[in-house]
């Protein structure tokens, strides 16, 4: 005859193993009712969780492209409404130009120039969470430096400089301030313009206004669309604008005879009027990024939805059948501790 040694600590740990792995299946069950979704997805899914993982990276990629999406859609309207200003003082100051009179306020339009070259300037260096929206890829630097401002010329001391050089350089020989300005001739005048003029404004002398980057920030909108998605104060609708500005603003257009400074007077409105048209242009781009930016998230979110489903149906739980398992398990885990407690009153003696 066998005998096997039995005491009452045996039968105390005779439960702890059972209650341990129903400790353990209530902490998953609880964890699938609360997420909807398999506590151990590489256990539940075996072969098919390479494709949960796939399905879970592909949505992770649009969420971030979303997020970059709201930037890029701020940075455009910021930038729209900046453009805006800017057309809006370009034409106000282009149509009160056409309006003058034959002895017009000379002081007065002078002071408008200086005040909308001031402007534009500002508008320029709109910026959002600290970047600069008409840099271009340079956002962490104003664009505009403004017209007296720049390192290490300024566009004034540029102007002055073209302006007293000699004639044979296609100067005058003689600051802006200076009484022979009355003397200047419109055909001379005209020359300038066209010559030394304009030539700082479009070679690069504009640098010493700006310090934007002539390349535009491309940005990745949906996982297989990538458009230009800023513009950059070098544009040349802008360099115009500012050049018009500077016309009437810094020519000595108050000692200018009447017939040279109506030359000057218009061309100013000249060039306004085909920057203002080139601003329209430049607004079309924007709004056109803009239209992707936004027809992209659309399609995003649709994208998103359907590997959502798809996900679901790979890694989702019966809520109903995951609530009766975890009362199942209560209900046990309650019982093993019933048991135990019965168990501890007994005795050898009582077992025997």
């Amino acid at each position: 005859m066998r005998t096997t040694f039995v005491s009452t600590m045996s039968l105390w740990n005779s439960s702890k193993s059972t209650l341990d792995k129903l400790q353990s299946g209530l902490t998953k069950a609880n964890t699938e009712l609360t997420t909807g979704r398999y506590a151990d997805i590489g256990l539940a899914l075996g072969h098919k969780v390479g494709e949960s993982l796939s399905l879970r990276q592909q949505r992770a990629e649009i969420d971030t492209l979303a997020d970059s999406n709201s930037s890029v859609i701020q940075r455009l309207k910021t930038t729209t409404a900046a453009l805006d200003s800017i057309r809006e003082n370009a034409t106000k100051f282009r149509d009160a130009l056409a309006g003058l009179p034959m002895n017009p306020p000379v002081d007065t339009i002078k002071s408008q120039a200086g005040a909308y070259l001031s402007g534009l300037a500002g508008d320029l260096n709109t910026s959002i969470d600290g970047r600069f929206v008409f840099g271009g890829i340079n956002t962490t630097t104003a664009p505009a430096n403004g017209y007296a401002n720049g390192v290490p010329a300024s566009l004034k001391d540029l102007v002055a400089g073209a302006f007293t050089a000699p004639a044979g350089a296609g100067g005058f020989g003689f600051p802006q301030n200076d009484p022979l300005v009355s003397g200047i001739s419109p055909a001379d005048m005209e020359a300038f313009l066209d010559g030394p003029f304009k030539q700082i404004f479009e070679g690069p002398d504009w640098t010493a206004f700006s310090n934007a980057s002539d390349q535009n920030i491309q940005s990745l909108i949906s996982p297989t669309e990538k458009v230009e998605t800023s513009t950059n104060a070098n544009t040349a609708p802008l360099r115009q604008i500012a050049m018009a500005y500077t016309m009437i603003y810094d020519l000595g257009i108050e000692s200018l005879s009447p017939a040279t400074r109506n030359v000057v007077i218009a061309k100013a409105t000249q060039i306004l009027s085909t920057a203002v048209s080139g601003i329209i242009d430049v607004q079309a781009s924007v709004g056109t990024a803009h239209a992707k930016a936004e027809s992209a998230n659309e399609r995003m979110e649709l994208q998103k939805s359907i590997f959502e489903e798809r996900i679901g149906k790979l890694e989702a739980v019966d809520p109903a059948e995951a609530k009766v398992r975890v009362d199942q398990l209560m209900t046990q885990i309650q019982t093993s501790y019933s048991l135990t407690a019965q168990l501890k009153q007994l005795s050898l003696i009582n077992y025997l």
